[in-house]
């Protein structure tokens, strides 16, 4: 038997790099609901009828914009069609609070999805069961704002599992020490989720794909969303009692070419969204540069370099600044208050994503 395992996929309707497709649908959005009908296809040929999806259904924190539900429901609709029961525990971004509640958890609203043949099942307190054909046994836990009540309820699950602790598969959503590179640790490793002795610790949060000692995986993302997932593995898995398998996404992904050869490139571009950041160049180079980009099937282009410098008027001096739009933005965000619920990191997360579009757009015109 196979189970299907997919994370992270932070439905939106995106602005970079986007457009509306003839059904009105954002085509990134599409993109990763193509991912999600994919991954139930290849379960469905393995023969298995379960999909996870540990936490971050959706992408914004405390609203759902319909133009992002409707097409992600009918999407599950499909899905349950084929006869598959989908797990799933909120995020962080699922949430309205900073605690899983069933009130504020947006993908609540999912498990309306009406099929005969599968359900849709969200799971707002740690749980632990056999599934209906006791092939497996599940447990989750949701969102936690902090580590020790996540390890605690991981302890609580072990003691409930008793000798059985090794045949258990846990889904989790936080972010494991070493998963992302340059992210300074915090604290969760694998060795503190390993020492439980399940057979298996999925973790959805953070976006790239990782098997770590002791049966402990990140999931990663379903797709690539950012410049953040530059160099992540993103996908969805295919989990046997003995077996993970990762299965790379067909969608495009984000991907920097800055100092790569020609030959790279060239194959680096073809249906992905590019990154080029350099020394100074002139308009006419970034277009030129550009076009051989979107000439070799780039499908997005962000080229960030310092623009050449035009001739100063004699007795005038170039303006100095002490520091970048980015790192203005990031100081401003540090420093304005914002309500209890919302998450700094990702305001500022979506502040890079809007100065990227901005650069996009300044680019090219």
């Amino acid at each position: 038997m196979t189970y299907a395992v997919l994370s992270d996929l932070h439905c939106h309707n995106w602005s970079m790099f986007s457009r509306v497709n003839s059904d009105g649908v954002n085509n990134r959005l599409r993109n990763t609901l193509n991912e999600m009908l994919r991954a139930a296809a290849e379960l469905v040929k393995a023969g298995g009828k379960y999909m996870v999806i540990p936490g971050d259904i959706f992408h914004v924190r405390g609203s759902i914009d319909p133009e992002v539900l409707n097409p992600t429901q009918e999407t599950i609709r499909q899905i349950l069609d084929m006869g598959i029961t989908i797990y799933a525990i909120p995020g962080n971004h699922d949430l309205k609070g900073k605690e899983t509640t069933e009130l504020g958890s947006a993908i609540q609203t999912l498990a309306q999805t009406f099929s005969e043949k599968g359900s849709f099942q969200v799971i707002n307190e740690p749980k632990l069961f056999n599934t209906p054909d006791d092939e497996y046994t599940f447990a989750f836990v949701p969102w936690r704002t902090s580590h020790e009540a996540l390890l605690s309820d991981l302890g609580q699950i072990a003691s409930a599992a008793g000798n059985g602790v090794d045949q258990v598969d846990v889904f989790i959503h936080a972010g494991i020490d070493d998963v992302l590179p340059g992210m300074p640790e915090h604290g969760l490793s694998d060795t503190k989720l390993a020492k439980f002795g399940f057979r298996r610790v999925m973790a959805g949060d953070y976006h790239n794909h990782k098997i770590m000692q002791g049966g402990v995986i990140s999931v990663g993302a379903t797709t690539h969303q950012s410049w953040r997932d530059v160099g992540s593995k993103a996908g969805f898995l295919l989990v046997t009692s003995d077996k993970v398998r990762f299965m790379d996404t067909h969608a495009p992904k984000f991907v920097d070419v800055s100092g790569r050869d020609e030959d790279e490139i060239k194959l680096l571009c073809d249906g992905n969204y590019v990154r080029f950041r350099g020394s100074q160049m002139t308009s006419e180079d970034v277009q030129e540069l550009r076009t051989f980009f979107e000439t070799h099937g780039a499908l997005g282009t962000s080229i960030q370099v310092p623009p050449a410098q035009a001739s100063q008027r004699q007795g005038t001096a170039p303006v100095q600044s002490g520091q970048t739009l980015d790192q203005s933005v990031t100081a401003y965000v540090d420093k304005v208050e914002l309500a209890p619920h919302v998450d700094r990191a990702e305001v500022k997360r979506q502040a890079a994503d809007v100065l990227n579009k901005a650069r996009s757009v300044y680019e090219e015109a």
